[in-house]
Protein backbone atom coordinates (compact mmCIF):
# COMPACT_ATOMS: atom_id res chain seq x y z
CA UNK A 1 0.00 0.00 0.00
CA UNK A 2 1.12 3.56 -0.84
CA UNK A 3 0.91 5.91 1.78
CA UNK A 4 -0.03 9.80 1.04
CA UNK A 5 1.13 12.63 3.18
CA UNK A 6 -1.30 15.77 2.95
CA UNK A 7 0.17 19.04 4.14
CA UNK A 8 -1.70 22.20 4.64
CA UNK A 9 -2.33 26.00 6.09
CA UNK A 10 -5.52 27.48 6.51
CA UNK A 11 -6.93 30.66 8.36
CA UNK A 12 -11.16 29.90 7.89
CA UNK A 13 -11.19 26.44 7.00
CA UNK A 14 -11.70 25.88 3.29
CA UNK A 15 -8.17 24.72 2.70
CA UNK A 16 -8.36 22.25 5.80
CA UNK A 17 -11.38 21.31 4.26
CA UNK A 18 -9.62 20.68 1.01
CA UNK A 19 -6.71 18.69 2.19
CA UNK A 20 -8.70 16.57 4.57
CA UNK A 21 -10.88 15.37 1.52
CA UNK A 22 -7.18 14.80 -0.34
CA UNK A 23 -5.89 12.11 2.59
CA UNK A 24 -9.62 10.81 2.38
CA UNK A 25 -9.47 10.02 -1.25
CA UNK A 26 -5.96 9.54 -1.69
CA UNK A 27 -5.29 7.29 1.71
CA UNK A 28 -3.94 5.28 3.63
CA UNK A 29 -2.08 8.25 4.75
CA UNK A 30 -2.02 11.44 6.89
CA UNK A 31 -2.73 14.80 6.93
CA UNK A 32 -1.46 17.95 9.16
CA UNK A 33 -0.78 21.58 8.67
CA UNK A 34 2.39 22.41 7.87
CA UNK A 35 3.68 24.05 10.81
CA UNK A 36 3.28 20.88 12.48
CA UNK A 37 4.79 18.80 10.36
CA UNK A 38 8.66 16.71 11.62
CA UNK A 39 10.80 14.24 9.57
CA UNK A 40 10.38 11.02 11.86
CA UNK A 41 11.68 9.19 9.37
CA UNK A 42 8.13 7.58 8.30
CA UNK A 43 7.98 6.29 4.49
CA UNK A 44 5.82 8.26 2.57
CA UNK A 45 5.51 7.32 -1.26
CA UNK A 46 3.03 10.66 -1.84
CA UNK A 47 3.11 13.96 -0.66
CA UNK A 48 0.34 16.79 -1.70
CA UNK A 49 0.74 20.09 -0.04
CA UNK A 50 -2.26 22.88 -0.67
CA UNK A 51 -1.23 26.36 -0.11
CA UNK A 52 -4.42 28.94 0.07
CA UNK A 53 -4.13 32.24 -1.95
CA UNK A 54 -4.65 35.70 -0.01
CA UNK A 55 -4.88 38.99 -1.64
CA UNK A 56 -3.13 37.52 -4.74
CA UNK A 57 -0.28 35.88 -2.43
CA UNK A 58 0.78 32.32 -0.97
CA UNK A 59 0.14 32.34 2.57
CA UNK A 60 3.53 33.07 3.70
CA UNK A 61 3.97 30.69 6.78
CA UNK A 62 3.23 27.91 4.74
CA UNK A 63 5.83 29.30 1.96
CA UNK A 64 8.47 29.26 4.60
CA UNK A 65 7.11 26.31 6.14
CA UNK A 66 8.04 24.44 2.43
CA UNK A 67 12.05 26.16 2.37
CA UNK A 68 12.31 24.78 5.65
CA UNK A 69 11.79 21.33 4.65
CA UNK A 70 12.64 21.84 0.87
CA UNK A 71 15.43 19.18 0.74
CA UNK A 72 13.39 16.64 2.67
CA UNK A 73 10.65 17.77 0.10
CA UNK A 74 12.87 17.28 -3.28
CA UNK A 75 13.11 13.28 -1.96
CA UNK A 76 9.54 12.81 -2.61
CA UNK A 77 6.93 12.89 -5.53
CA UNK A 78 5.04 15.99 -5.03
CA UNK A 79 1.57 17.07 -5.68
CA UNK A 80 1.13 20.99 -5.47
CA UNK A 81 -2.69 22.85 -5.29
CA UNK A 82 -2.96 26.49 -4.18
CA UNK A 83 -7.02 27.39 -3.08
CA UNK A 84 -7.84 30.81 -4.37
CA UNK A 85 -10.44 32.35 -6.07
CA UNK A 86 -9.03 32.74 -9.74
CA UNK A 87 -8.43 29.49 -10.35
CA UNK A 88 -7.34 30.23 -14.06
CA UNK A 89 -4.29 32.30 -12.08
CA UNK A 90 -3.04 29.14 -10.56
CA UNK A 91 0.78 28.74 -12.57
CA UNK A 92 1.22 32.53 -11.55
CA UNK A 93 0.18 31.77 -7.72
CA UNK A 94 1.94 28.52 -7.35
CA UNK A 95 5.05 29.69 -9.27
CA UNK A 96 7.08 30.25 -6.31
CA UNK A 97 6.98 27.42 -4.78
CA UNK A 98 7.07 25.02 -7.94
CA UNK A 99 10.07 26.73 -8.82
CA UNK A 100 11.45 25.87 -5.62
CA UNK A 101 10.65 21.77 -5.80
CA UNK A 102 11.71 21.99 -9.23
CA UNK A 103 11.23 18.38 -11.27
CA UNK A 104 9.59 16.43 -7.87
CA UNK A 105 6.40 18.49 -8.62
CA UNK A 106 4.39 15.57 -10.66
CA UNK A 107 1.03 17.54 -10.82
CA UNK A 108 -0.28 21.28 -9.77
CA UNK A 109 -3.47 22.84 -9.98
CA UNK A 110 -5.91 25.69 -7.90
CA UNK A 111 -8.97 24.41 -6.36
CA UNK A 112 -11.27 27.35 -6.61
CA UNK A 113 -12.42 27.90 -3.10
CA UNK A 114 -14.81 29.83 -1.04
CA UNK A 115 -14.66 33.59 0.66
CA UNK A 116 -17.38 34.35 3.10
CA UNK A 117 -16.79 37.86 3.91
CA UNK A 118 -18.43 37.19 7.68
CA UNK A 119 -15.88 34.64 8.25
CA UNK A 120 -12.77 36.79 7.92
CA UNK A 121 -11.02 39.09 10.43
CA UNK A 122 -10.50 42.75 10.64
CA UNK A 123 -7.61 42.98 9.13
CA UNK A 124 -8.17 40.37 6.40
CA UNK A 125 -11.43 41.94 5.81
CA UNK A 126 -9.85 45.13 5.29
CA UNK A 127 -7.19 44.20 3.05
CA UNK A 128 -9.83 41.45 1.26
CA UNK A 129 -11.92 45.07 0.53
CA UNK A 130 -9.18 46.92 -0.40
CA UNK A 131 -8.35 44.02 -3.18
CA UNK A 132 -11.69 43.96 -4.52
CA UNK A 133 -11.73 47.74 -5.35
CA UNK A 134 -8.20 47.76 -6.82
CA UNK A 135 -9.35 44.50 -9.16
CA UNK A 136 -12.78 45.87 -9.27
CA UNK A 137 -14.59 43.03 -7.84
CA UNK A 138 -17.70 43.16 -6.16
CA UNK A 139 -17.65 43.20 -2.38
CA UNK A 140 -19.15 40.00 -1.70
CA UNK A 141 -19.17 37.09 -0.55
CA UNK A 142 -17.48 33.95 -3.46
CA UNK A 143 -18.63 30.22 -3.74
CA UNK A 144 -16.57 29.10 -6.32
CA UNK A 145 -15.55 25.45 -5.24
CA UNK A 146 -16.67 22.72 -7.64
CA UNK A 147 -16.99 19.60 -5.48
CA UNK A 148 -17.24 17.11 -8.38
CA UNK A 149 -14.44 18.54 -10.26
CA UNK A 150 -11.81 18.58 -7.21
CA UNK A 151 -13.30 14.73 -6.44
CA UNK A 152 -12.47 14.02 -9.97
CA UNK A 153 -9.34 15.21 -10.38
CA UNK A 154 -8.11 13.45 -6.74
CA UNK A 155 -9.49 10.29 -7.99
CA UNK A 156 -7.31 10.41 -11.29
CA UNK A 157 -4.05 11.63 -9.13
CA UNK A 158 -5.02 7.91 -6.96
CA UNK A 159 -5.22 6.26 -9.92
CA UNK A 160 -1.60 7.37 -10.91
CA UNK A 161 -0.77 6.86 -7.36
CA UNK A 162 -1.54 3.77 -7.16
CA UNK A 163 -0.07 1.95 -10.87
CA UNK A 164 2.59 -0.57 -9.46
CA UNK A 165 6.14 0.04 -9.75
CA UNK A 166 6.87 -3.16 -10.14
CA UNK A 167 3.95 -5.17 -12.20
CA UNK A 168 3.58 -8.74 -12.43
CA UNK A 169 3.47 -10.13 -16.04
CA UNK A 170 0.65 -9.59 -17.29
CA UNK A 171 0.01 -13.58 -17.78
CA UNK A 172 1.05 -14.78 -14.75
CA UNK A 173 -1.59 -12.17 -12.58
CA UNK A 174 -4.42 -13.58 -15.40
CA UNK A 175 -3.47 -16.97 -13.73
CA UNK A 176 -3.43 -16.11 -10.43
CA UNK A 177 -7.23 -14.01 -10.55
CA UNK A 178 -8.34 -16.64 -11.81
CA UNK A 179 -6.80 -19.05 -9.62
CA UNK A 180 -8.71 -17.00 -7.19
CA UNK A 181 -12.29 -16.63 -8.41
CA UNK A 182 -12.63 -20.42 -9.32
CA UNK A 183 -11.97 -20.96 -5.68
CA UNK A 184 -14.37 -18.67 -4.26
CA UNK A 185 -18.28 -18.38 -5.29
CA UNK A 186 -19.60 -15.23 -3.04
CA UNK A 187 -19.04 -11.78 -3.96
CA UNK A 188 -20.76 -8.09 -2.78
CA UNK A 189 -22.16 -7.13 -6.12
CA UNK A 190 -22.69 -2.91 -6.07
CA UNK A 191 -25.24 -1.39 -8.58
CA UNK A 192 -26.33 2.36 -8.34
CA UNK A 193 -28.44 4.84 -10.34
CA UNK A 194 -28.47 8.69 -9.30
CA UNK A 195 -29.16 8.15 -5.53
CA UNK A 196 -29.99 4.59 -5.14
CA UNK A 197 -27.55 1.75 -4.30
CA UNK A 198 -27.37 -1.42 -3.64
CA UNK A 199 -24.89 -3.72 -2.03
CA UNK A 200 -26.07 -7.22 -2.70
CA UNK A 201 -24.09 -10.41 -1.28
CA UNK A 202 -24.88 -13.25 -3.89
CA UNK A 203 -23.02 -16.40 -5.49
CA UNK A 204 -21.38 -16.19 -8.62
CA UNK A 205 -19.17 -18.47 -11.06
CA UNK A 206 -16.39 -17.54 -12.71
CA UNK A 207 -15.52 -17.95 -16.81
CA UNK A 208 -13.50 -16.55 -19.06
CA UNK A 209 -13.45 -12.86 -17.94
CA UNK A 210 -17.21 -13.48 -17.41
CA UNK A 211 -19.15 -13.54 -14.44
CA UNK A 212 -22.28 -15.39 -13.80
CA UNK A 213 -24.78 -14.32 -11.33
CA UNK A 214 -27.99 -16.19 -11.09
CA UNK A 215 -30.83 -14.02 -8.81
CA UNK A 216 -35.04 -14.22 -8.46
CA UNK A 217 -34.83 -10.02 -8.84
CA UNK A 218 -34.73 -7.38 -7.36
CA UNK A 219 -33.44 -3.26 -6.92
CA UNK A 220 -30.03 -4.30 -8.30
CA UNK A 221 -31.82 -5.34 -11.76
CA UNK A 222 -33.64 -1.77 -11.41
CA UNK A 223 -30.11 -0.53 -11.08
CA UNK A 224 -28.18 -2.25 -14.38
CA UNK A 225 -30.79 -2.08 -16.37
CA UNK A 226 -30.48 1.92 -16.02
CA UNK A 227 -26.26 1.95 -15.24
CA UNK A 228 -24.80 -1.40 -16.19
CA UNK A 229 -21.37 -0.88 -14.64
CA UNK A 230 -21.18 -2.16 -11.80
CA UNK A 231 -18.32 -2.84 -9.23
CA UNK A 232 -18.02 -6.60 -6.94
CA UNK A 233 -15.92 -7.59 -4.35
CA UNK A 234 -13.98 -10.89 -3.11
CA UNK A 235 -12.03 -11.71 -0.49
CA UNK A 236 -10.92 -13.82 2.00
CA UNK A 237 -11.93 -13.20 5.38
CA UNK A 238 -9.59 -10.55 8.06
CA UNK A 239 -6.77 -12.89 8.91
CA UNK A 240 -4.45 -10.00 9.86
CA UNK A 241 -2.83 -7.43 7.75
CA UNK A 242 0.33 -9.35 6.73
CA UNK A 243 -2.23 -11.70 5.39
CA UNK A 244 -4.90 -9.91 2.93
CA UNK A 245 -6.38 -11.13 0.31
CA UNK A 246 -9.27 -9.71 -2.02
CA UNK A 247 -9.69 -8.18 -5.29
CA UNK A 248 -11.95 -5.31 -6.35
CA UNK A 249 -13.56 -5.85 -9.58
CA UNK A 250 -15.34 -3.35 -12.21
CA UNK A 251 -17.49 -4.34 -15.03
CA UNK A 252 -20.30 -4.12 -16.89
CA UNK A 253 -23.64 -6.34 -16.47
CA UNK A 254 -26.21 -7.68 -18.95
CA UNK A 255 -29.30 -9.57 -18.37
CA UNK A 256 -29.40 -12.69 -20.22
CA UNK A 257 -32.71 -13.89 -21.65
CA UNK A 258 -34.22 -16.73 -20.06
CA UNK A 259 -33.91 -19.62 -22.39
CA UNK A 260 -31.24 -18.68 -24.25
CA UNK A 261 -28.30 -20.46 -25.29
CA UNK A 262 -25.94 -18.96 -22.99
CA UNK A 263 -28.41 -19.03 -20.00
CA UNK A 264 -28.85 -23.04 -20.27
CA UNK A 265 -25.24 -23.48 -20.81
CA UNK A 266 -24.78 -21.66 -17.75
CA UNK A 267 -26.93 -24.01 -15.87
CA UNK A 268 -25.23 -27.07 -16.94
CA UNK A 269 -22.29 -25.20 -15.75
CA UNK A 270 -24.10 -25.42 -12.10
CA UNK A 271 -25.70 -28.73 -12.83
CA UNK A 272 -28.78 -27.47 -12.76
CA UNK A 273 -31.33 -29.09 -15.36
CA UNK A 274 -33.56 -26.50 -17.56
CA UNK A 275 -36.93 -27.94 -16.94
CA UNK A 276 -35.82 -28.35 -12.73
CA UNK A 277 -35.28 -24.63 -13.13
CA UNK A 278 -38.34 -23.72 -14.99
CA UNK A 279 -40.20 -25.41 -12.46
CA UNK A 280 -39.50 -23.01 -9.49
CA UNK A 281 -42.15 -20.78 -8.15
CA UNK A 282 -40.11 -17.74 -9.15
CA UNK A 283 -37.84 -17.58 -12.23
CA UNK A 284 -34.22 -17.21 -11.64
CA UNK A 285 -32.45 -14.48 -14.13
CA UNK A 286 -28.86 -14.53 -15.45
CA UNK A 287 -26.72 -11.68 -15.08
CA UNK A 288 -23.60 -11.66 -16.97
CA UNK A 289 -20.75 -9.05 -15.70
CA UNK A 290 -17.75 -9.07 -18.14
CA UNK A 291 -14.57 -7.84 -16.21
CA UNK A 292 -13.18 -4.64 -17.04
CA UNK A 293 -11.05 -4.05 -14.38
CA UNK A 294 -9.27 -5.79 -11.43
CA UNK A 295 -7.39 -4.72 -8.25
CA UNK A 296 -6.22 -7.05 -6.31
CA UNK A 297 -4.16 -6.65 -2.88
CA UNK A 298 -2.81 -9.53 -1.72
CA UNK A 299 0.34 -9.98 1.32
CA UNK A 300 1.67 -12.81 -0.74
CA UNK A 301 3.25 -10.40 -4.00
CA UNK A 302 5.39 -9.03 -2.10
CA UNK A 303 7.62 -12.43 -1.79
CA UNK A 304 7.38 -12.22 -5.21
CA UNK A 305 9.40 -9.70 -5.57
CA UNK A 306 6.25 -7.09 -6.68
CA UNK A 307 4.01 -4.57 -5.29
CA UNK A 308 1.49 -5.92 -2.86
CA UNK A 309 -1.64 -4.08 -5.26
CA UNK A 310 -1.64 -5.44 -9.05
CA UNK A 311 -4.00 -4.11 -11.32
CA UNK A 312 -5.70 -6.27 -14.74
CA UNK A 313 -7.04 -4.76 -17.18
CA UNK A 314 -9.54 -6.45 -19.27
CA UNK A 315 -9.14 -5.20 -22.96
CA UNK A 316 -11.00 -8.59 -24.65
CA UNK A 317 -12.02 -11.85 -22.01
CA UNK A 318 -9.57 -14.06 -21.91
CA UNK A 319 -10.14 -17.00 -24.03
Amino acid sequence: MKNTLVLYESRYGFTKMAAMQAALVLGPGKCMRLSEFQDNGQQWDLVVLLVPVYCEQLEQEAVLSIKNNLDWLKTKKIVLFCTCLAKENAKRYLQPVSELLGSCVVFQDAVAGNLVLSRLNKEDRKQTAAFFQSAGLKDQDYLCFDQEWYIETLLGIKEWKDTPVTAMDEKKILDICEEFLLNHDTCSLSTGYGNRIRATPIEYRYKNGFLYLLSEGGEKFANILLNPNVSLAVFNDFQGMNRLRGMQIKGTAEIIETGSQEYREFLDMRNLKYENVMKLPSELHLIRIRICRIEFLWSGFRDMGVDVKQILTFCNPPK
